[in-house]
């Protein structure tokens, strides 16, 4: 019976400069996918050290340069919302709709402990 596990892609006790929670030293190669860089692709997993694919939960090195390994993810290049546009005209504003300093101030009956 051959229950010997496979070494670690890199062995630890070398002076490769991998990350200390980087999947090369834990795992072989066939246990984990090498990406371009960190993503939201592939989150980081604060219980176990790992970064994760989303979908099937597979470790993640996130810097081929240090393991020597080409990429073979590419992460997504995530693009924000364009912020809304606040110098535009109250014409094409709906109406009933009113900019907060435009607002009405409140009068002496509305201050609290006035008559």
């Amino acid at each position: 019976m051959d229950d010997v596990a496979e070494a670690p892609f890199i062995d630890p006790e070398s002076d490769y400069p991998c990350c200390w929670f980087c999947p090369a030293l834990r795992l072989p190669r066939t246990g984990f996918l090498v990406a371009d860089r960190p993503s939201r692709d592939w989150p980081f997993d604060a219980a176990d050290g790992f970064r994760y694919t989303t979908d099937t939960r597979t470790p993640v090195c996130v810097h081929p340069g240090r393991v020597g390994l080409d990429p073979e993810r590419t992460a997504r290049t995530y693009v924000d919302p364009p912020l809304p546009d606040l110098d535009r005209d109250d014409a094409d504003a709906p109406r009933g709709v009113r900019r907060w300093w435009r607002l009405r101030r409140p009068g002496p009956r509305a201050v609290p402990g006035r008559r």
